[in-house]
């Protein structure tokens, strides 16, 4: 059994040490996020928000956009760098490390944010509240704002529980990336969203709620939208009003 761990661990640590391993797993565009590609517009300015290793950048091939990158860890965002330049791309694009500090971006400056499998990472109510009134405040009347949470109280997650996840609070849990032999290298904090909670928080902050469902993709490699009982993502669409 795993050691227990006593303290919330650090997560830009954590991502530095298995970047290479991390990004390697997430080369392909989660089917979830397709949908919205209708929503990407030549021109646009786009924030995403713990964009890792840039895969989101595929959901806007053929689309001349502003790309904007923020993320924790200076081992992917070499590596988000890296595959931009060995692309061709006629968009601006650019990354930036906010490990040490806040990047701030001027208000109403997006016409879409994505916080892509990143906001569950932060780890206290107070610093949830803080960032989803950041996004509120940079985005444009109209804007939207997608967010992809895991769901951690769907059947598959409680079996992954049982293994050796450690719950550290209510909805709070160290969650352990491992390598290729089964040894966990990493420990990450996760924060499960209800619909409930997430609705709140949401519109505490004065966005509109246009969209939230779960989805999940079968042991087969099937794709749909399920329930909370089977749905591992919760996917959320927010609109700031105009």
């Amino acid at each position: 059994m795993a050691t227990r761990l006593t303290s919330i661990p650090n997560t830009t640590a954590a991502y530095n040490k298995i970047a290479k391993h991390f990004a390697n797993t997430r080369q392909k565009l989660w089917p979830e996020l397709e949908q919205f590609k209708p929503l990407i517009k030549n021109g646009q300015y786009i924030l995403d928000w713990g964009c890792g290793n840039g895969r989101l950048l595929a959901l806007f091939d053929g689309k001349k956009i502003n790309y904007f990158g923020v993320d924790i860890s200076s081992e992917l965002l070499k590596i988000a760098r890296k595959n931009v330049q060995s692309s061709r791309r006629e968009s601006v694009i650019k990354f930036f490390n906010s490990s040490k500090k806040e990047k701030k971006f001027a208000p109403e400056r997006f016409d879409l944010i994505f916080a892509v499998a990143s906001f569950f990472h932060l780890p206290s109510a107070p610093a949830r509240q803080k960032q989803l009134q950041k996004f509120f405040t940079e985005l444009k009347p109209g804007g939207k704002l997608i967010m992809t949470l895991w769901n951690l109280e769907s059947d598959w997650a409680k079996k992954k529980r049982k293994q050796d996840w450690q719950k550290i609070g209510p909805g709070d849990y160290l969650i352990p990336w491992k390598d290729q032999s089964g040894t966990a290298q990493v420990w990450r904090y996760y924060h499960h969203f209800s619909k409930l909670e997430i609705i709140e928080l949401l519109k505490k902050t004065g966005f509109k709620i246009e969209e939230l469902k779960y989805f999940t993709t079968s042991e087969a490699g099937v794709n749909k939208w399920s329930d909370e009982k089977g749905g591992r993502n919760l996917v959320a669409v927010a609109v700031k009003p105009k």
